[in-house]
């Protein structure tokens, strides 16, 4: 099969998705079920902070920089309710994972002019280019799912979004 119809048809992101478990990457203090922030820029601080809780994060403000650089070029935005705020940092030692979710909703210019309410934040360290994008594309085809959306806006523990990340 070319390449251009593996892309075509989404098996490269239905493979990502079905073969990594997300939570390995995130864990209990990198989620908060009722971010505070009314703000982009506010969310993305508590995104933020919430990445640095991990042991592979050095340094808070530059996670909330590479967020920031990332977020200049385009909105992480994508709809649906959704944002993936991400970027590359050297002050990460491994790729990590935040969840924040907004009951309220925050303006984070989404491409579809909607509120945004469910947050993931990725980070990884500046040579990790192709395991971001295999991230990007799992959590995108996952979130896509009206049903999957449904469940992280109804989760009332952290366990219940390590269990998404886990595709359960």
């Amino acid at each position: 099969m070319k390449k251009e119809v593996l892309l075509e048809e989404g098996i490269i992101g239905k493979l990502a998705a079905n073969n990594l478990k997300l939570a390995q990457f995130c864990g209990f203090n990198q989620i908060e079920l009722e971010l505070k922030s009314k703000t982009k820029e506010g969310i993305l601080k508590e995104l933020s902070e919430l990445l640095a809780n991990s042991p592979n994060i050095d340094d808070v403000d530059s996670v909330y920089e590479a967020l920031m650089e990332r977020e200049h070029l385009a909105s992480t935005g994508m709809g649906l309710g959704v944002a993936v705020p991400h970027g590359r940092s050297a002050k990460c030692k491994g790729l990590t994972i935040a969840f924040g979710r907004s009951l309220e909703g925050v303006d984070f210019d989404a491409v579809d002019g909607e509120p945004v309410y469910l947050f993931f934040a990725i980070l990884v360290p500046i040579t990790s280019i192709h395991l971001h994008l295999q991230i990007l594309a799992s959590l995108s085809l996952m979130l896509r799912d009206e049903e999957n959306r449904r469940k992280l806006m109804e989760a009332e523990f952290p366990q219940q979004i390590l269990d998404f990340l886990n595709g359960q």
